[in-house]
């Protein structure tokens, strides 16, 4: 017997194969849910490269934090195209009919690069084991040397008819000059800030002094901040402080104060890739106050800020090092105060010149080396803080005045 179906009942039937269809769809996505795990804590793209990703749901939505340093785009229903557009970092997000809330990855964008463009596959499940706090050691090194030349002559001379001859500063009857005092006869000044050889004098009608100095300095800075954070966490840390600062008030003749921090600031963001690879955005600074370029404000003297910073993303492995970044500055001053005339004749010119050299070199280094941490165990021993050994430190009299050498320097503990 052959049925033959109406129309109303033909249509309700196409319904319902849609409705199976759809709902096989859904299940069939959301049984894929399972498998998409997580995204990759952080994806690397060339600059004008491309790279492909795969995904075993369907994107409903894709979106990037700064489209001025990559793109994207869907293709197909699972399927993602990731344009590097210029150096920097971003974060990516794509929205899945698997939970409403997106999935969120960064993504660092490098320079110019010959890498071709790749398939990435999405992780089918996450790794239970994989670490997830980071301990980021930073060093920063500073080395300062210093050059300083200088040599002169003054001369000093006067006849029974008041001629004079004499160098700048020593003209009698205008008082000292400027850093000076006067010796032997008066405004025949010393240089205080140089050696000075002098010969004349007393019954003599001439005077002579030859100021010169030879300086070199050195100084060294090293600071060593440790900061712990969760993978995908920001951390920061502050070792200076705050100096304040007074800001004109609008239409007043009054103050405000505002507090600038100074000193050496740290802010930076692990993300763990895997087992043996951490993914670093980290951007040191170091700043000290500058009183020589200062303004005055109010009465008040505002040092200058002198500032060294550098921000950049960077991927190590656990206990490796980078040389984050590097500064090395060179200044020569030199300079030449001489008679007119005189001070170019050979060998003799130098009795009517004064002639100084200013050489300063120095050298800044940021080195970063990331560490995979985990928690000491409960109730496990905790080592020593520094200075436990003195803080219940209180010797007798006889110890204080015999035997206490006053050693106190010795580092223990955490700072070790």
């Amino acid at each position: 017997m052959r049925t033959r179906f109406t129309p109303l009942f033909n249509g309700l039937f196409r319904a319902s194969l849609l409705s199976v269809a759809s709902i096989g769809t859904a299940v069939a996505a959301t049984g894929n849910c399972a498998a998409l795990g997580s995204l990759p804590a952080t994806l690397e793209v060339g600059e004008g490269l491309q790279q492909a990703l795969q995904s075993p749901v369907a994107i409903t939505r894709v979106a990037v934090g700064d489209p001025k340093i990559a793109d994207v785009r869907v293709t197909g229903d699972q399927g993602i195209l990731l344009t590097g557009v210029a150096p920097g970092a971003t974060t990516l997000m794509i929205w899945s009919a698997c939970a409403s809330a997106p999935r969120q990855s960064m993504v660092f964008v490098q320079g110019k690069a010959s890498a071709a463009m790749t398939t990435v596959s999405l992780p089918a499940t996450g790794d239970p084991t994989l670490p997830s706090q980071v301990q980021t050691d930073i060093r920063f090194v500073e080395v300062s040397r210093t050059k300083l030349k200088e040599a002169g002559t003054s001369i000093y001379g006067k006849g029974s008819n008041n001629f004079l001859i004499g160098a700048p500063g020593t003209v009698p009857g205008t008082g000292v000059r400027p850093g000076t005092v006067p010796i032997i006869a008066p405004n025949i000044p010393l240089a205080n800030d140089m050696f000075n050889i002098v010969w004349g004098g007393g019954s003599s009608k001439f005077l002579g002094i030859v100021n010169a100095l030879e300086g070199s300095g050195f100084a060294y800075t090293l600071a060593r901040p440790s900061l712990v954070a969760l993978s995908g966490q920001s951390a920061s840390f502050l070792a200076g402080g705050e100096i304040p600062i007074p800001v004109p008030s609008a239409n007043s003749n009054s103050y405000s104060i505002e507090y600038k921090e100074f000193g050496i600031r740290l802010t930076l963001t692990p993300t763990v890739v895997s087992n043996d690879r951490i993914a670093l955005k980290v951007a040191p600074e170091v700043s000290e106050l500058d009183y020589n370029n200062g303004v005055t404000i109010g009465g008040t003297t505002v040092p200058a800020f002198t500032i060294r910073r550098t921000d950049t993303s960077i991927s190590l492995a656990d206990g490796e090092s980078f040389v984050i970044s590097g500064l090395i500055s060179t200044r020569n001053a030199s300079e030449v105060n001489k008679f007119p005339g005189l001070g170019d004749i050979p060998v003799l010119g130098a009795f009517f010149r004064n002639s100084s050299i200013n050489r300063e070199e120095r050298e800044l280094l940021m080195i970063v080396t990331p560490h995979l941490v985990q928690p000491l165990a409960a109730n496990a021993p905790l080592p020593s803080l520094p200075g436990e050994r003195l803080r219940n430190y209180d010797p007798n009299w006889y110890r204080l005045y015999f035997l206490e050498n006053g050693n106190f320097d010795k580092r223990s503990g955490l700072s070790q």
